[in-house]
């Protein structure tokens, strides 16, 4: 592990002492309590500036933008989505469309979890996006294209979810 990537650990558990590699998550943070319960609205004057809100950190915008029931709306949509996934691998006739369901859902659960993470200083920045809101171009890209290919399981689903 390289030197930096070691210092982003240690100022996860000593944030006082790294303020620099601080910086970032500390805005995030500032910008998501901004929001409060309702949040300021997406055109409601300024917002608090977050260095790539509109990749790694755009929860810290939703969250300032829509507050805290906006951040839970886009959690249980996003987490709501990796049920319904599982929900279609139990369904699937076959093996192969099971895995690849649970390994999507798995996908978009985990790429929310450390985004969401990474937003409130619980884990270090590592790049990863919040599955597709952020604005970058090939992990939604690809994102389509597992959600198509689920969406190929789920059309060819002749069970009940209840058949099993």
């Amino acid at each position: 592990m390289k030197e930096y990537q070691k210092q982003r650990f240690y100022a996860l558990m000593d944030p006082d002492n790294y303020p620099k590699i601080m910086w970032q998550q500390n805005q995030a943070r500032i910008s998501i309590g901004a929001g409060q319960i309702t949040g300021r609205g997406f055109f409601a004057g300024e917002h608090h500036p977050v260095p790539l809100a509109e990749n790694d950190f755009i929860f810290s915008y939703i969250s300032e933008s829509l507050g805290m029931l906006g951040s839970l709306l886009v959690m249980l949509l996003l987490f709501g989505l990796a049920a319904k996934l599982i929900a279609t691998a139990f369904r699937s006739q076959d093996r192969q469309g099971a895995l690849i369901c649970v390994g999507i859902s798995a996908v978009i659960a985990w790429q929310t979890i450390i985004n969401i993470g990474m937003n409130l200083s619980l884990l270090p920045v590592i790049g990863i996006t919040l599955p597709f809101l952020t604005a970058g171009g090939t992990s939604v890209l690809m994102l389509y294209l597992c959600m198509g290919l689920a969406l190929s399981v789920y059309r060819h689903n002749k069970r009940n979810l209840f058949d099993i």
